[in-house]
């Protein structure tokens, strides 16, 4: 399994359409791709945070059953196709979407059923 931390930074002014679309795909995920094991998504919460993140900031919490399907995900036509139609709702650097990514390899921990209600 992989796992991934990402952040991507809306729009000023489309925050509201920019979770609704994040929010579709999300569910297209959750029923098109078996291989993604979680996919939640978070806005920032700046009182706390250190560093205080950006008030756009929108921050993902992605697992996959290997890098292929994590790499199938990105290429997919699903993610791009979505990506083709919400683009203009996210930061962008010459012309493609501006994101942070860190992989990461679980060696422990676990998740809460509790947990699994909120993504």
């Amino acid at each position: 399994m992989i796992s991934i931390v990402t952040k991507w930074w809306h729009v000023e002014g489309k925050r509201e359409e920019a979770v609704a679309a994040l929010k579709d795909l999300v569910e297209l995920v959750r029923n098109g791709e078996p291989d993604t094991y979680m996919y939640c998504l978070h806005t920032a919460v700046v009182d706390g945070s250190l560093p205080p993140p950006t008030p756009n900031e929108l921050i993902f919490l992605g697992a996959w059953k290997d890098r292929a399907a994590f790499d199938a995900h990105r290429d997919g036509k699903l993610f791009q196709d979505w990506l083709a139609r919400h683009l203009h709702l996210f930061v962008r650097n010459g012309g493609k979407l501006y994101v942070s990514a860190e992989f990461a390899d679980r060696f422990s921990g676990f998740v809460r059923g509790e947990a699994i209600g909120g993504c």
